[in-house]
């Protein structure tokens, strides 16, 4: 069976409903409520209005577009669903409405994150930490990653020491908390930002499936077999390139794992069932054996698709397995195992501080 595409713009791919096209011809992402963005990394797959007009597709896409993304959000290989979108397996509706996909990513950080009792919970998104660190014994040490994910509990704290810590005056950490939409509260003479992480950092990645290159002369890139779907004509979309998947995680699993650990908070890694499936199936590491009702020091939570639809008529996803574990432990200097852990662990208050310098992606009630 040809590989083919799942959904598009949320949508199955035969879906012709009124919302489905909808969605299709604004290049609206249901689960964002905005524009599709490609999908994470497939921007430099957009379709121009060039491209778009020598497809004939030009009367079909909303005229307000300046270029067409390729909003494919999954895709059918070998009988296979993969979902190739982090927004598909989760994101959030910045317009903060009460809609399905919401209320499940929140239900999730709720149950595996380690969150402080608050009226508010705080999210960032694609939050980058470089932190150096030099002393004499070990020299310089770096660590340099990017989350895509932080949530934290949200309460007050004085603005002085924020400006302490990431030496800025007290005046500059104002400007830059109000123009990044940070709620300032005057108390006694002194300023507080109202919004502030004071909870643990909890640290959630997304790992979706890559696609492979596809081949250009038979139709099947990302962008050919996108324009042969919209235009109801058959396609054969690329395939999974699962070895680039699998080594992506490996990277940082336990990078990461030990951040959240050592923290004293969570890294929860989120994947589809399909890719689980795949990982026991291709390595030595069974995940059916580390099945857990609680959470350990590595943590995996695997979504799958449900029957069932949202208002939207989009596939509701829904929890699968946590799979739990331990980080590896180290016997000694010439432990190979080194390779897989931090040089060294950012200060979680420091990086808390650092997070005003950049808007919330969700504030959401607790």
């Amino acid at each position: 069976m040809k590989n083919q595409i799942f959904e598009l713009f949320g949508h199955e791919v035969n879906d012709k409903s009124s919302k489905a096209e909808y969605y299709r011809r604004n290049c609206i992402c249901p689960f964002t409520n905005n524009l599709c963005d490609g999908g994470g990394n497939r921007y430099q797959t957009f379709l121009s209005k060039n491209d778009v007009e020598k497809n004939g597709l030009i009367e079909y896409f909303s005229k307000d577009l300046k270029a067409i993304p390729p909003g494919i959000c999954s895709l059918t290989v070998k009988d296979v669903k993969w979902i190739v979108c982090p927004r598909r397996i989760f994101s959030f509706s910045k317009a903060n409405e009460d809609n399905y996909h919401n209320n499940f990513a929140i239900n999730l950080l709720k149950k595996h994150c380690r969150l402080e009792k608050s009226k508010y919970i705080g999210i960032w998104s694609e939050v980058k930490v470089k932190y150096l660190e030099d002393n004499e014994e070990e020299g310089l040490r770096s660590f340099d990653y990017t989350f895509d994910y932080i949530v934290a509990s949200l309460g007050s704290k004085h603005i002085s020491e924020i400006a302490t810590s990431l030496q800025l005056s007290e005046a500059k950490v104002r400007e830059q908390a109000e123009d990044n939409g940070y709620t300032i509260a005057a108390r006694g003479g002194k300023l507080f930002i109202e919004d502030f992480p004071t909870g643990k950092l909890n640290i959630i990645e997304i790992m979706t499936s890559s696609t492979s290159g596809g081949n250009k002369s038979k139709g099947t890139t990302i962008q050919q077999s996108f324009i042969n779907a919209i235009r109801g004509s058959q396609h054969e979309s690329p395939g999974i390139n699962y070895r680039q998947v699998w080594a992506r995680m490996v990277s940082q699993l336990i990078v990461k794992s030990q951040i959240g650990n050592t923290w004293g908070s969570k890294t929860l890694w989120i994947l589809q069932d399909s890719l689980s499936d795949y990982i026991t199936k291709s390595t030595d590491l069974n995940l059916t054996k580390l099945i857990s009702k609680v959470s350990k020091e590595v943590n995996l939570v695997s979504i799958k698709y449900s029957n069932n639809t949202d208002g939207n008529g989009c596939l509701k996803l829904k929890e699968h397995h946590l799979y739990a574990g331990e980080i590896p432990k180290i016997t000694s200097d010439t432990d190979f195992n080194k390779l897989l852990q931090a040089a060294i662990i950012p200060d979680m208050n420091r990086i808390a501080c650092k997070l005003i310098l950049k808007p919330m992606r969700n504030k959401l009630k607790a």
